[in-house]
């Protein structure tokens, strides 16, 4: 017999579905809670999880020995905060107060009143000291070599006494040279000395005022210092027990499932109707004169225009986009069932040729 159209596959309820994954999700949601919190027995104490619906409640008991502890810690605690208030009342009274150095300044120059001048000019001190005994000296020389030359009959004009005189002007003049080299030494050494000492002087200030300064700066510190000490010197150390987790468990896919369920039928529907469409589509292309095809159900504008010898009628209609007569097959099924074959799409077909 003929095979009727495939039904289409009902549309999946999918309110209903993500629903009872809604349902789903809360019961998984409860079953990860109890999993992952368990009751902890440790040495510091217990901590026991109970349910009042879904709303947890943890209570944690120490041991005798642990719960003394914490008791000193947290005395010990209460103590350092009531110190540290007084200490903050000591910091607040320095911070009220701006700050004042009352130390030494900075010194930025040089005192170079007691240095030695330099010899830039004529009798600077070294140069001076070391002349006021040289120039007596000459002086006596001169008027020693010069009654010397006298006593020798020579006489002032002749040309061995200007030479004698000329030799003893130079002498004076390299001893006056010498003795004015000698004097910048000692005045040059006495200018560096005093300029060393003056510059650690300054230096010698600059560094106790520093160590003022940060005397000064340590003691508006300390109060502060102090506090933080306290507030950090001693904190309280809790037992350690598990905290309260979540859940990791992943709840049943029932939406995901009921997607996947109503994809698989439309895919085993449209199948259906492709194949269908490839049977109906090969009976066309081959045309019904040609394999006998005389099925009621491919013919429409039927109208009986006699009667076959073996008492069936005979018909005129349309089938397959053409106009044809012929008789029904499953009337002559009925009489002659062995002119009448079954197409493999289900469709019946009449062997004329029996006929």
């Amino acid at each position: 017999m003929g095979k009727s159209a495939p039904a289409a596959p009902a549309a999946p309820d999918y309110v209903g579905a993500a629903k009872q994954q809604g349902v789903e999700n809360v019961e998984t949601a409860r079953v990860q809670a109890r999993l992952n919190n368990p009751n902890t027995y440790t040495p510091y104490g217990t901590q026991l999880v109970s349910y009042d619906g879904d709303q947890a409640t943890i209570r944690q008991t120490l041991n005798p020995q642990a719960q003394k502890t914490l008791e000193e810690q947290q005395n010990t605690q209460y103590q350092l905060a009531s110190l540290s208030g007084k200490g903050a009342g000591l910091a607040s009274n320095v911070l009220d107060k701006p700050f004042v150095f009352g130390g030494p300044a900075v010194q930025t120059s040089l005192d170079l009143s007691n240095i030695a001048k330099m010899p830039v000019n004529a009798g600077t001190t070294g140069q001076e000291a070391i002349m006021s005994r040289l120039e007596p000296s000459l002086a006596k020389n001169r008027v020693s070599t010069e009654t010397q030359l006298i006593n020798q009959g020579l006489r002032p004009g002749t040309e061995a006494y200007d030479n004698a005189i000329q030799l003893l002007g130079q002498q004076e003049n390299d001893a006056r040279t010498q003795a004015a080299l000698q004097g910048i030494n000692l005045d040059t050494s006495a200018n560096a000395q005093g300029y060393n000492q003056a510059l650690q002087g300054a230096q010698f200030g600059n560094t106790a005022q520093q160590q003022a300064l940060m005397q000064a700066i340590q003691g508006r510190q300390m109060p502060l210092n102090e506090i933080t000490a306290l507030m950090s010197g001693s904190q309280i150390q809790n037992p350690q027990f598990q905290a309260y987790s979540g859940s990791n468990i992943a709840p049943a896919p029932i939406f995901g499932a009921t997607q996947a369920q109503a994809q698989n039928a439309q895919n085993t529907y449209n199948q259906q109707v492709a194949n269908q469409n490839a049977n109906t589509a090969g009976l066309f292309s081959l045309g019904s004169a040609a394999i006998g095809l005389s099925d009621r159900r491919l013919k429409s504008n039927i109208k009986r225009i006699g009667t076959h010898k073996l008492g069936i009628g005979i018909y005129e209609y349309d089938i397959m986009g053409k106009h044809d007569i012929g008789v029904m097959a499953q009337e002559l099924l009925q009489v002659m069932p062995d002119a009448v074959h079954q197409h493999p799409s289900g469709y019946l077909m009449v062997d004329y040729g029996r006929l």
